[in-house]
């Protein structure tokens, strides 16, 4: 909780809460974005940095920063 989060991830923070106002909505956040990553671009088609986008921002929600 130390920095605001960056416009991507507060969005996807801000859609999860929506759905789930539950305490744990950094890690389901961060969770959804990994499944994403892992079904839309797996590591073998990795191209234009997209997967690394998308885990970098998995990766914000999981250190806590909202």
């Amino acid at each position: 909780m130390n920095q605001p989060l960056t416009p991507a991830a507060q969005a996807m923070l801000d859609a999860v809460r929506q759905f789930c106002p539950c305490e744990p909505g950094l890690e389901i956040a961060a969770a959804v974005l990994r499944a994403l990553a892992d079904q839309v671009v797996p590591e073998r088609i990795e191209s234009f940095g997209i997967r690394t986008e998308i885990l970098a921002i998995a990766a914000e929600l999981e250190g806590g920063n909202a």
